[in-house]
């Protein structure tokens, strides 16, 4: 019996990349990050399934066409397409956000190895990843750690502040929390040099730079977005409005970028303590998790900047950004 969602959209993916495009047990292991004899089982089951005839024949709630579209469309070295139960609509954004997380989620659980460094950032659809975590998760993986990727931001009591997403996420994978005691965004830029040369603060950030994985949320620049509306004191609406007015359209870990994904200089950067998008990048696994109508532009120049090289999203954003653009 298939165990879960995530598991039966392997099947099809393991299948697809074996039969229809060649790749060897050790090229699937490395694409998948599985081990070769995890490979194997995989293919044995995805035959037992009847999943493999003469063509790989797609599950029900798996959209393995949708996820090699944006996998070759934009480079990305997977893609996690998960169905949505909404219309799209603005007003259904904190039930994708669960969605998507959830797809997060299992997508962590599948790729952990043994002493990982998984950084996380903020935002509702990472909150939904974090409370998508069964208690006890069946993993091969021992001395994780999970670091803050970003400062505090709004309030210390809110589920989805940073430090409550870092711990949550460490106890689920009975790992290390490494906190980030500082807040996001300085008051001035002589503060946000102050807490950057914080011995803890410098060892929390240095640990983030070598991490195996990221995982952020993709902000949109618009002043009615979640993480402006929650956390207007630091980041007021009008200039994020101002930003979105010169070319930015999004956002992760709070610094902004264009249409194309390219990096949009902001009053806030010199004042955000967290990872920058440099080093954002530089990190082997950068996962995006984000979905709805009102992020669909700010997806778009994530991939195609290469910010993120695995995207979790759901069905209807990836057929838009599947679309010809006029």
């Amino acid at each position: 019996m298939l165990r879960s969602l995530d598991h039966r959209r392997l099947l099809v993916k393991a299948a697809r990349l074996y039969y229809e495009d060649g790749l060897n047990q050790n090229e699937i292991g490395d694409r998948l990050g599985l081990s070769r004899q995890k490979v194997q089982r995989i293919l044995r089951e995805a035959h037992d399934l009847a999943v493999v005839q003469i063509t790989v024949k797609p599950l029900i709630g798996v959209f393995s066409d949708l996820e090699r579209g944006l996998e070759e469309r934009f480079g990305l070295a997977e893609a996690i397409v998960v169905e949505t139960t909404t219309s799209g609509n603005p007003e259904s954004q904190a039930t994708i956000a669960r969605e998507v997380g959830a797809g997060a989620a299992e997508f962590l659980i599948r790729v952990i190895r043994p002493q990982d460094k998984i950084v996380i950032s903020v935002g509702n659809s990472l909150l939904g990843m974090v409370n998508a975590m069964p208690h006890s998760p069946h993993l091969d993986a021992t001395d994780l750690r999970v670091i803050q990727g970003l400062g505090g931001l709004g309030n210390p009591t809110h589920d989805s502040y940073a430090t409550q997403l870092t711990t949550r996420l460490a106890q689920a994978l009975k790992a290390e929390a490494v906190l980030l005691g500082a807040p996001a965004v300085a008051g001035t830029r002589e503060a946000r040099d102050s807490f950057l040369g914080d011995p803890h603060v410098a060892r929390t950030l240095e640990l983030a730079r070598q991490a195996d994985m990221i995982f952020v949320g993709i902000g949109a620049s618009r002043s009615n977005s979640v993480v402006v509306q929650e956390f207007w004191k630091v980041i007021h609406p009008s200039a994020v409005d101002e930003l979105h007015a010169r070319g930015a359209v999004g956002s992760l870990n709070l610094h902004y970028f264009d249409a194309s994904g390219r990096a949009f200089h902001s009053e806030f950067d010199a004042l955000i303590i967290g990872l920058t998008l440099d080093e954002i990048k530089k990190i082997r696994r950068v996962v995006g998790v984000a979905g709805g109508a009102s992020k669909r532009e700010a997806i778009r120049a994530a991939v195609l900047g290469k910010l993120v090289n695995v995207l979790v999203t759901d069905h209807l954003t990836a057929q838009y950004l599947l679309k010809p653009q006029s």
